[in-house]
């Protein structure tokens, strides 16, 4: 007989553990599927932290689902009685007209949202540690910091568990089908059915949503982590996470961005630091933990341009993935074959921050048809079908 249930979600990584948790929390009778293991260390939330700003500069409209993420996270640290975010403050610096110090202004300003304004003296006084070109500006926001991705994903995926979640890992998901009654999900061992069907699947999203305007691309990105000669200015408390728009500076692109050292091995070994910017498409399966020569340069040149101070020896480096949106927006919305099949894809490299706020409307999506955020600029329907 085929195990039922009120709803499947297809990848429990850093949307999907949230989803099965906020679906746990309200009744529902939910599996979980991932075909490696949770928390998984060749995965988009790989690399211990990750940035969360209330300022956003990619578009003004996720601030809203970044205020519900910010509640929704102080819950979970008190249901689980775990320290999963550290208010460091998040300090963005570029050239005035630079998409990162328009973007945190245009957000502020919409959403009556706190920060500073720092000339290039202030930052030069306040924060001595960066060497940056004559021109660049910052802005402080005092609430942003970091997120302890690994850990959370685990403790969503136990308390999901503790509130009657079936959470089955290493069990790849080959396809689904649907009819009118339910869905029907096929493992390469079994199969299973729901009421709701909620795919969350990362890099293998496009494959298994079949939908062919959905234009995703994977790329390798990577993390490092540097132990500088003094490391004492860098520690937090004294630092805070930091952002760099280097946009205008030669032909230098993307975004550099780090966080301040902790003494916490659940955080890595040293100063973390990256690079976000769009890497060269693979396919997901040939990404993997290999660290190459070029890697070390792309850790390295950042702190050689703009944070001479840190520089030291490499630690560590870790490999994640981005799936990327042809817009960088992310994709939540509901399949145009059925009204019982839901899913989030292409979260560029800027979507764990929101995974506490998105597992929620998953949920929501899948219990009640609809959600009380507003995810309209998030939609299918804004790509056109013809390209």
């Amino acid at each position: 007989m085929v195990e039922h249930y009120d709803v499947i979600v297809v990848g429990v990584g850093s949307m999907g553990a949230s989803a099965c948790y906020h679906l746990a929390k309200r009744g529902a009778k939910v599996l979980g599927l991932d075909s490696q293991q949770v928390p998984n260390k060749n995965s988009s939330y790989n690399g211990n932290t990750r940035v969360i700003r209330l300022t956003y500069q990619e578009h003004p409209d996720y601030v809203p689902l970044l205020k519900d993420a910010y509640r929704l996270w102080d819950e979970i640290e008190q249901e689980s009685e775990e320290k999963l975010f550290y208010k460091t403050g998040v300090l963005y610096m570029g050239f005035p007209d630079g998409n990162a110090i328009k973007g945190v202004k245009l957000a502020s300003k919409k959403h009556n949202l706190s920060y500073s304004n720092l000339t290039h003296a202030d930052l030069t006084n306040q924060f001595p540690q960066f060497t940056l070109p004559e021109g660049m500006v910052g802005a402080l926001e005092p609430n942003g910091g970091y997120l302890l991705s690994e850990n959370i994903v685990k403790i969503y995926k136990e308390h999901a568990q503790i509130k009657g979640a079936n959470i089955i890992t290493e069990q790849p998901v080959i396809d689904w089908s649907h009819d009118n009654n339910n869905v029907t999900v096929f493992t390469k061992s079994k199969k299973y059915s729901a009421d709701q069907l909620i795919v969350s699947a990362g890099p293998w999203s496009k494959t298994l949503l079949h939908l062919p305007k959905l234009k995703l691309s994977v790329t390798r990105q990577v993390l490092g982590w540097v132990k500088p000669n003094q490391p004492k200015q860098f520690s937090r408390g004294d630092f805070p996470v930091w952002n760099i728009d280097p946009n205008g500076d030669n032909d230098l692109h993307g975004i550099y961005y780090g966080f301040p050292i902790s003494n916490s091995p659940s955080e890595g070994n040293g100063l973390k630091v990256a690079w976000h910017h769009p890497g060269k498409p693979m396919h997901p399966d040939s990404i993997t933990k290999e660290i190459f020569t070029n890697d070390e340069e792309e850790i390295l040149l950042p702190l050689r341009r703009y944070l001479p101070s840190a520089l030291g020896t490499i630690k560590d480096i870790k490999v994640c993935r981005y799936t990327n949106s042809t817009d960088s927006h992310f994709i939540i919305d509901r399949h145009p074959d059925s009204n019982r099949i839901h899913f989030a894809c292409g979260f560029s490299g800027h979507g764990f921050k929101f995974s506490s706020s998105i597992g929620k409307i998953l949920s929501e999506l899948a219990l009640d048809k609809k959600t009380s955020s507003s995810i309209g600029f998030l939609g299918l329907d804004r790509f056109n079908t013809d390209n």
